[in-house]
């Protein structure tokens, strides 16, 4: 691969937001390079192996199409997506065959050193490549680094956490194990609910996605025993249908900021030891798990929460709550408000109405004191509660779309992001914005 000098768009971060971002750009005409950190791309959605995908219906009509209807579809024709599940493998080849078609340069193993600015612009990135500083200028830049990192390192506005306390949320070492007997383990989940939560669906169904929560009663036993930390709130898994195998959300990891190095040295040191204690529970007490084994942890721990940039508008959790609609929507969405709380405070979990969704208004996705910047994902301008609903893959996607879209028009209209009319947008990215398919 050979490295230009200079791109007409340049996304930092590939997970689904970023690839949406660059396959979008590229789709357009745009010269687009893919920055990514990794040796692979999908971001959480691989390295920390989070799925499923959370709701983005409405009726069962999907709110997010687009790149992630063709990222989907690509899982499905490996038979690596069944339901809303998927495997990290199958998200990898799908993603890179989207974004080699878009014709998008991808360098991986590229880390950013630092953002060259100038005046409300960016100008260039210095990469580390192969142990040098390579520069690398663009026209547009998107940040779908998870972390701000384009915001932080350009010295634009950002925040972090709550707004009161600057609490971040917690993380999470997923893990995977196999061997599992399903039908077992769900019957013992039918004959005792009282030991799981209310919002599952107990008559499962096994040619789809199976979701157990709970386990209460070992939680506690375990936890006042010694043999789990008091972190841990219970159990959580989902299947993948036929596979006898379960994907676990269960480890919780207090305290620390995903956006510091030696916070995340930490975290995974604390997430692996949380991993083995509680594998030894679950084989030793859980029916349904007596012959199951640990397939794999996360290459990174999971995380919820860190630096949000400063937009032109900030997505409040009053927004969420109030299926608030704007003039200028860029995503739709049907998730709630979904906290899980730090030390010393609580976690929440809201759902919306069936048949209800809300938007995210394009404004969000726009940096203050940025003419040439943008934001998608996880970074996008919103307060801590709105943050938490619109965080999710599906509608990072439609994010990370809308802003491909809008840095290919800038580049081919040679206009600054904030003058291009909003309908000319909504025209590119209208399958996200209609129900009337």
């Amino acid at each position: 691969m050979e490295l230009k000098q200079k791109y007409d768009v340049i996304v930092a971060g590939a997970g689904i937001a970023g690839i949406a971002a660059a396959v979008k750009a590229g789709r357009m005409g745009a010269s687009v390079l893919l920055v990514e950190h990794y040796g692979f791309v999908g971001g959480m959605s691989t390295a920390g192996m989070v799925g499923p995908f959370m709701k983005h219906t409405v009726h069962g009509l999907p709110l997010v199409r687009g790149v992630f209807e063709d990222l989907e579809n690509g899982m499905r024709r490996q038979n690596g997506m069944i339901d809303n599940g998927f495997y990290a493998s199958a998200f990898r080849s799908s993603a890179y065959e989207l974004l080699r078609a878009a014709g998008v340069t991808v360098l991986l193993h590229g880390e950013i050193a630092r953002a060259q600015r100038e005046g409300n612009r960016l100008a260039a990135l210095d990469v580390l490549v192969d142990g040098r500083e390579v520069t690398v200028a663009g026209d547009v830049f998107i940040d779908t680094t998870g972390d701000a990192q384009l915001v932080f390192l350009g010295n634009f506005p950002w925040v972090k956490g709550d707004e009161k306390t600057g609490l971040l949320q917690a993380l999470t070492l997923f893990f995977r194990m196999g061997g599992i007997d399903i039908q077992r383990a769900t019957d013992y989940v039918q004959a005792n609910k009282h030991d799981f939560f209310d919002w599952m669906t107990y008559d499962f169904d096994f040619s789809k996605i199976v979701s157990v929560a709970g386990y209460w009663s070992n939680v506690r036993r375990a936890i006042a025993e010694k043999r789990l930390p008091p972190e841990i709130e219970y159990i959580f898994f989902t299947t993948l249908p036929g596979s006898g195998e379960g994907s676990f959300n269960t480890s919780n990891v207090l305290g620390l900021d995903g956006s510091s190095s030696p916070d995340l040295t930490a975290a995974e040191l604390t997430g692996r030891n949380q991993v083995n204690q509680l594998v030894q529970l679950i084989q030793q007490e859980l029916p349904g798990f007596e012959n199951s084994y640990l397939v794999e942890t996360a290459v990174q721990v999971g995380v919820r929460e860190t630096r949000r940039a400063v937009g032109d508008y900030a997505v409040t959790g009053a927004d969420v709550r109030n299926m608030h609609k704007f003039p200028d929507p860029v995503a739709r969405s049907s998730y709630g408000i979904d906290i899980h709380g730090q030390k010393g405070e609580d976690s929440v979990l809201e759902h919306v109405e069936e048949g209800e969704y809300y938007e995210v208004p394009l404004r969000a996705l726009l940096v203050q004191q940025a003419d040439n910047l943008l934001v998608a994902g996880r970074c996008i301008s919103s307060t801590r509660e709105g943050h938490s609903a619109i965080r999710i893959m599906p509608t990072s996607s439609a994010t990370g779309e809308a802003c491909g879209a809008l840095a290919a028009l800038a580049v081919r209209n040679n206009q600054l992001l904030r003058d291009i009319a909003y309908e000319r947008l909504k025209a590119e990215i209208a399958y996200n914005l209609s129900l009337d398919y």
